[in-house]
């Protein structure tokens, strides 16, 4: 399969995200809205990002085209509750990850997002790369101890009934377009690369597979409540179809642990 065009070593073509960029009051954060996620190609890619280039606002993380970099570290229980369920077509599941922006980072964002349909509630919470590494250890103490509000206590909760783990680190480039209106933001990653091995997420080395083919963006459309009509004109959603997308299972199935029927 082709390499990346990328070079995806830790470092992230902008400037290193601060914890004040993501959260101004304190460490947690909780976001309710849909997620719509679609396949598209090369053309399609250049074509939306021209007009919305031209509509939208860029993320301000995002200082040249590439996008800026991305790591995820997902985590599943002892019976791959996550991955299975995704796969069942559950409609009300929830995945769990570690997320930085550049391997230099001394924090890090812990995830839940708990789906229901194409309705999503992320919780985030700003833990210290120490604690992330516990995490990664299966050392969850920490999370009860420093955080003491409820959805991260939750988390803590899960992870110790369940025993979550490490199962696959997920590295790629976003693109991203926002509009004030309705909170509306549009992502594209790309150059989607995956390790189901080695977990060390802040290795700048740390080497990756590519996880589909390169001419394969993922569009994903995010909102608070709706979408005008005009909207879905102007990047020309008829000609595309959404899809059950998810980096996680696909980084799964590439080592051949999980198919569909």
């Amino acid at each position: 399969m082709q390499q990346s065009s990328f070079p995806f070593y830790c470092y992230t073509g902008h400037r290193q995200p601060t914890i004040n960029n993501f959260l101004t009051m304190n460490n947690n954060l909780q976001v309710q809205r849909h997620e719509l996620k679609y396949y598209i190609n090369q053309i399609d890619y250049q074509s939306a990002k021209s007009v919305l280039s031209q509509l939208m606002k860029q993320d301000s993380h995002q200082t040249n085209s590439s996008g800026y970099f991305i790591r995820s570290l997902y985590l599943d229980d002892l019976y791959d509750n996550s991955v299975e369920e995704k796969l069942a077509g559950i409609e009300k599941r929830d995945k769990y990850r570690l997320r930085i922006y550049d391997c230099k980072q001394n924090w890090v964002k812990l995830e839940r997002k708990r789906k229901n349909g194409n309705f999503v509630n992320k919780t985030t919470t700003i833990i210290t790369k120490r604690e992330a590494l516990h995490i990664i250890n299966g050392q969850y103490k920490e999370l009860a101890k420093n955080y003491h509000n409820p959805d991260t206590y939750s988390i803590y909760y899960d992870f110790c009934q369940k025993y979550f783990h490490p199962v696959c680190i997920v590295d790629y480039y976003r693109d991203v377009f926002m509009l004030d209106y309705n909170d509306i933001r549009i992502t594209f990653d790309k150059q989607l690369r995956c390790n189901n091995e080695n977990y060390d997420l802040f290795n700048p080395h740390l080497f990756t597979e590519p996880l589909m083919r390169p001419e394969i963006i993922v569009m994903e459309i995010k909102f608070n409540h709706f979408l005008p009509a005009w909207f879905k004109n102007i990047i020309h959603l008829e000609s595309v179809t959404a899809s059950a997308v998810s980096k996680y299972c696909q980084s799964r199935m590439h080592t051949k642990e999980y198919y569909f029927d």
